[in-house]
């Protein structure tokens, strides 16, 4: 295999026997192995686990720091049912990182209290799987008047004193999915990175095969 007389880069004449790299612009010369569907399909597998790996840990770690937090915060705490009736809602984003807060202002047994609309807003229809994207949309979703069922923690402070009225109490649902996340979903994202790790081994594997055969082919061309 003879090597090639000019850099396609730069354009410099290499002469028939050249380095690795072009002298003036430093391109590789040396054959790189054919990409074959295989090849191409590896690469592939490859990247679509690396990509939900990446996104599990990104997803996953603070949503077990945020439960873990929230099941100590309402463990052994009081609390009662009872009704929230909204008066305002505000709306709020913050670029870098991107997230979204949606609160609401209302009456709790004749007193003004704070909630956090964001899992009352993943039970509405339609709403399971995006979140409002300005003021307007919220306040169109939850007027003023609207009546949530709650949880009321009247030792604590701020929005943590509401609570939307789930299946389980809070503390009890918070520890749930603790546990749901730490014996489920991470050992999902860790077979993720495995495979990933495994691929990228046989990827580079085959890679230096190729490499191989190009310069036992190369050398056998000289000869």
């Amino acid at each position: 295999m003879r090597p090639p007389s000019k850099c396609a880069t730069c354009g410099l004449e290499l002469g028939e026997f050249v380095e690795t790299h072009c002298p003036r612009c430093g391109r590789s010369l040396a054959p790189k192995p054919p990409v074959t569907v295989g090849v191409w399909l590896l690469d592939l597998a490859m990247g679509i686990f690396a990509v939900l790996f990446v996104m599990g840990c990104i997803f996953g770690l603070p949503l077990y720091m945020n439960s873990s937090a929230r099941a100590e915060l309402y463990a052994g705490q009081p609390y009662h049912a009872t009704a929230f009736r909204v008066t305002y809602v505000q709306y709020s984003v913050t670029p870098h990182p991107y997230r979204v807060f949606a609160y609401a202002t209302g009456m709790v047994e004749g007193k003004k209290e704070t909630m956090d609309l964001i899992p009352y807003l993943g039970t509405l229809p339609g709403m399971q799987t995006r979140l409002p994207v300005n003021q307007g949309e919220l306040m169109a979703i939850v007027p003023e008047g609207t009546v949530i069922p709650v949880y009321l923690f009247p030792n604590l402070a701020g929005a943590n004193r509401i609570q939307m009225s789930m299946m389980r109490p809070p503390a009890e649902h918070y520890r749930w999915l603790t546990a749901w996340t730490s014996n489920k979903a991470f050992p999902v994202v860790a077979l993720f990175g495995i495979i990933a790790g495994l691929l990228g081994l046989l990827r580079f594997a085959i890679f230096r095969a190729g490499q191989r055969r190009l310069a036992a082919m190369a050398n056998g061309a000289l000869a």
